[in-house]
């Protein structure tokens, strides 16, 4: 000590310099700070796989496949099936490589992904609506078609006009399963409780949808497909 300043002395380097021990970090906490980090990195790439094998299009396909495969032409044709398949899942699908495209201009590409995938799925829908109407589709598809036009015309409009976000993505992956369960229900309905779930789960983990958001998206659902079974009398 030299005028009451610590000064280097022989022995442990803690104690050669008390300032040195005072700013040490705490035994353990830089293990800790790691598995966190590796915690949260594994968190984000199984929500990210999740949102990927979950994409809108690709659960209308495998909902539109189950049908087709479970009640034959009491639901469509081939040619019906075919024509659902192009408009309700491979031309809302388009969406993702096309916003990558224009991920060059001066537009954010999430809300340009967005804006690419309303405007494709109110043609997809509306086209299908259109034809399923003048080629005589069943009612059981046109059911389906009816539900989804009316979800992207109600989202449209909340969105669009009311400026209240609400999920296309959530609702357009509430309706297939709220329609597996309800022509199933059963264990089928628990499986897509679970799926949604989790659904529900990776989208708000990686930010993409607030709650409230997600929420509002799947409201949409029910209340589109809620007015479509009750015009073609499934009750």
């Amino acid at each position: 000590m030299f005028f009451g300043v610590p000064v280097a002395t022989e022995g442990h380097p803690d104690k050669m310099c008390p300032v040195r021990n005072h700013h040490r970090m705490p035994l353990g906490w830089e293990s800790v700070k790691n598995y966190r980090e590796v915690k949260k990195t594994v968190k984000e790439k199984i929500a990210k796989v999740i949102r990927v094998i979950t994409v809108p299009p690709l659960l209308i396909l495998i909902m539109l496949s189950i049908l087709f495969y479970s009640f034959g032409e009491v639901f469509a044709t081939a040619g019906e099936f075919v024509m659902a398949v192009v408009f309700l899942s491979f031309v809302p699908a388009c969406a993702y490589p096309l916003a990558r495209i224009r991920q060059g201009t001066c537009e954010n590409s999430r809300e340009g992904q967005r804006n690419m995938a309303f405007i494709l799925n109110f043609g997809g829908y509306l086209l299908a609506l259109i034809i399923g109407k003048s080629i005589g589709c069943s009612e059981m598809l046109m059911c389906i078609l009816v539900s989804f036009f009316l979800a992207v015309m109600v989202l449209t409009f909340i969105n669009k006009v009311c400026e209240i976000r609400a999920s296309g993505h959530a609702c357009s992956c509430t309706l297939p399963y709220l329609l597996l369960s309800y022509w199933f229900s059963g264990a089928t309905a628990v499986i897509c409780i679970i799926f949604y779930g989790i659904e529900f789960w990776a989208s708000v983990e990686l930010k993409r949808h607030t709650v409230s958001e997600f929420i509002a998206g799947s409201i949409t659902a029910f209340a589109a497909f809620g007015i479509s079974a009750l015009y073609f009398g499934f009750y």
